[in-house]
């Protein structure tokens, strides 16, 4: 498992601003095999040196789970269904407050503007995806959009959560940033290109730059269906292998 920030603390609490807990960031991920997945979280500290692998993503253990003294934001894309934490499935995408019982969830998927309708993405396809997470401060509503690297941004959301985040963000400033785990399956996490703007919408960024990921791993997972042939739930089974979560930023775009 593993942790990135981005180098230091952003305010979040502007008494100047009406608007001061809003924020748009976008970036690129790849995951190259299901086993566990990637957040990308919004925390009081950068320490989570008691945080576990596998279900646990990185941030949480076992006693601190749930508490509402974490004040964590996390966006969970998640690759392995732990009924423990009641996934919905071994492929979706969750809004996750102080634990990993998401407040918010829905399978992995993108609207087509084209087709006017929601397509299913397979989040450990290697295949780079592109997601979007904005908060609108004054409407208190958090929208997480999800799809292929090279689809333009859909209309409509994935995720669209009515939040007072105020009740999250006591701190006057924040560290903002991406953590991942493996458990019983070998896999490699990676973000290539992030964007962050703490009001307004988060700058946009020539895909054309990115770097191309060597992310082939095992045969085993070429035909892997995370819906109909979900990985054993890793409450219950020991971790083969555990690798730190690789992070590329090739293009790191923030205004604060």
């Amino acid at each position: 498992m593993g942790q990135a920030f981005h180098g230091f603390p952003i305010p979040f609490k502007s008494p100047n601003s009406s608007n001061s807990l809003s924020f748009s960031t976008s970036f690129v991920f790849s995951i190259d095999a299901p086993g566990h997945g990637l957040t990308f979280m919004i925390s009081p500290s950068m320490d989570f040196t008691r945080a576990m692998p596998s279900q646990f993503l990185g941030l949480f253990n076992t006693s601190n789970n749930g508490n509402s003294t974490n004040r964590i934001l996390a966006v969970e894309f998640d690759t392995v269904k732990s009924n423990e934490f009641l996934d919905i499935d071994g492929n979706h995408v969750g809004i996750d407050v102080n634990g990993l019982v998401s407040v918010e969830s829905a399978p992995a998927a993108f609207f087509s503007n084209r087709q006017s309708k929601n397509i299913s993405l397979k989040l450990s396809q290697k295949d780079p995806i592109r997601a979007w997470i904005e908060y609108n401060g004054r409407e208190m509503l958090l929208n997480v959009t999800l799809a292929p690297l090279e689809t333009s941004k859909p209309k409509i959301p994935l995720l669209s959560r009515n939040m007072n985040l105020s009740e999250i963000f006591v701190e006057k400033k924040m560290y903002i940033g991406f953590s991942a785990s493996t458990g019983n399956i070998t896999s490699n996490q990676y973000v290539i290109g992030w964007s962050f703007n703490r009001e307004g919408k988060s700058k946009d960024f020539d895909i054309s730059l990115l770097p191309s990921l060597s992310t082939s791993s095992p045969s085993d997972f070429d035909d892997y269906d995370p819906i109909s042939n979900p990985p054993e739930d890793s409450a219950t089974a020991k971790p083969k292998c555990t690798k730190l979560m690789i992070i590329t930023l090739a293009i790191m775009v923030f205004m604060i």
